[in-house]
């Protein structure tokens, strides 16, 4: 392998420096999980750069949240505009309607790492958004060790947790419709993910579109436990790229047939575009369906890896792909993937 999957978390007592409004938190009764950037590079070794620190809390105690860090150095700011739709028809439009972005008094925006590793900026956001309910311990893990035990109660998504939790807001977006950017940026996201744990050769020969899935795919495939992430998971593999929006209003107008429900209802496809309304208690009302007895999943695992799969492929698209990927022949998956990495970065933030 290549000295790209070396990667290690930062040191413990890096990461504990910059988890102090997490203990805040947690010293007040508020439960907390940590998300984005910092689990990615905290508890699954994705070296990627630190950014907004994202706090996941209860949604009925998103202001009581943003309250506790307030009595410290940080002030409530708009939305940096990272996360805004670039695109027609919702130009403009916030990925994430009720978050709340704070900044830390002493660290102004041209010297965003002044105080590292104390975060310059936390974005606050509803542990609804990405389906997860800070009451089902069995989906999270623990910094602790080799953090100090101070730490203990903060929440990280295990693995399978943090994919599920990425394609749920994918699908059903807090917006009320496909948030194209959100997407773009939760599609990097799981790309990451994948990356680091199937650590693809790159002196090993590309896959094709439609080639068997690795052992390692097919473990992480067996991993999941929501019906939803398994056929959008299934679908990356399959096809070496990110899923497309076209297949995901398909996949949701065939999944409202298959449970008989109207299509009118909140969360399902709708004139071409689907609404998703999420609440305090939405999370506690959505049907997640074990990976071992959903009837979507259990069609996956058993077909053939060679045989066609359910959705025809749409036009493929500029966003970053699952690192077997198609790539141009005298290109490595992971430095090509790196490269699609960074140009989007640059065109969104």
């Amino acid at each position: 392998m290549g000295v790209i999957y070396d990667c290690k978390p930062p040191p413990p007592d890096e990461q504990h420096g910059r988890l102090v409004a997490l203990r805040q938190l947690i010293a007040r009764d508020i439960p907390c999980i940590l998300w984005g950037e910092d689990a990615l590079r905290f508890a699954h070794s994705v070296p990627t750069s630190l950014f907004d620190q994202q706090i996941l809390v209860p949604d009925e105690l998103l202001e009581s949240a943003a309250a506790i860090i307030e009595e410290g150095r940080y002030n409530r700011v708009p939305s940096n505009g990272v996360y805004a739709e670039q695109f027609r028809p919702h130009n403009g439009a916030a990925a994430f309607p009720k978050a709340i972005r704070l900044q830390h008094s002493d660290i102004p925006d041209h010297e965003p790492y002044k105080l590292f590793p104390l975060p310059g900026y936390i974005l606050l956001l509803p542990q609804s958004y990405y389906g997860l309910d800070v009451r089902s311990a069995a989906r999270f893990q623990s910094l602790v060790p080799p953090l100090d035990a101070s730490n203990a109660a903060i929440l990280v998504p295990k693995y399978h947790t943090f994919l599920e939790g990425l394609v749920e807001i994918i699908m059903n977006s807090p917006a009320g419709y496909h948030h194209i950017t959100s997407k773009l940026k939760h599609d990097v996201f799981i790309s990451y993910l994948l990356l680091y744990r199937v650590k693809d050769d790159p002196n090993m020969p590309v896959p094709s579109h439609g080639s068997e899935l690795s052992s390692v795919e097919r473990d992480i495939l067996s991993e999941i436990q929501t019906e939803d992430c398994a056929w959008f998971l299934h679908r990356q593999m399959w096809e070496r790229r990110c899923v497309h929006l076209a297949e995901i209003i398909e996949y949701k107008r065939q999944k409202s047939i298959r449970n008989q429900e109207p299509l009118g209802q909140a969360s399902l496809v709708r004139k071409g575009e689907f609404s998703s309304q999420k609440g305090p208690d939405a999370v506690h009302h959505q049907r997640i369906r074990r990976y071992s007895t959903s009837r979507a999943a259990s069609e996956y695992m058993n077909r053939p890896s060679n045989s066609v799969p359910v959705f025809a492929s749409s036009t493929d698209h500029s966003s970053p792909v699952h690192p077997r990927s198609r790539i141009a022949p005298h290109r490595s998956p992971v430095g090509g993937m790196l490269s699609m990495f960074q140009r989007l970065a640059r065109r969104l933030i």
